[in-house]
């Protein structure tokens, strides 16, 4: 599995798009320097996240942490689908990206029982990321807005 930060000889559209992949690559493979590697680990850092109307907003990485503490307690799954890209030009130090995800959270004790005991949610992700000059060129993300769609399951397995 390719879980290095840096990628060789990938283009500015493909090493921004790499910037999601490497979060939830990072997140379903519980392998946290890989995810924090996609991440602007300052108080500039935002996650805002809910249903549209009813958002949370986390700002800064100290308050942003513990969320992903939560997840990396759980068996998940982040697949990631028509990510699109906007930048200025391919010297840009910011873009802005959007896909379709849809997760997949899980306990660790429930992977294999017959009952499904899962929460799963399909969202909208709209991220800002720009280049960081301090980690070799190295896109990382800014603020990820994730607008849930629809959810089923225990909303527990996520948020006890």
């Amino acid at each position: 599995m390719a879980d290095k930060a840096h990628l060789s000889n990938l283009t500015t559209r493909e090493a921004i798009a790499d910037t999601l992949h490497r979060c939830i690559l990072g997140l379903d493979s519980n392998s946290r320097s890989l995810m924090e590697s996609a991440c602007l680990k300052t108080p500039e850092m935002t996650f805002i996240y809910g249903p549209s109307g009813n958002q949370a907003t986390l700002a800064g990485w100290d308050a942003i942490n513990p969320m992903f503490d939560r997840v990396f307690g759980l068996i998940t799954t982040h697949t990631a689908s028509n990510i699109r890209i906007e930048l200025e030009g391919e010297n840009a130090s910011t873009a802005r990206m959007t896909a379709h995800v849809i997760s997949y959270h899980v306990r660790g004790e429930e992977a294999f029982v017959e009952a499904d005991t899962s929460y799963t949610a399909s969202s909208l992700y709209d991220i800002e990321v720009m280049k960081d000059g301090n980690d070799q060129g190295l896109w990382k993300i800014k603020t990820w807005k994730a607008t849930m769609l629809w959810t089923t399951g225990d909303i527990k397995v996520l948020h006890p």
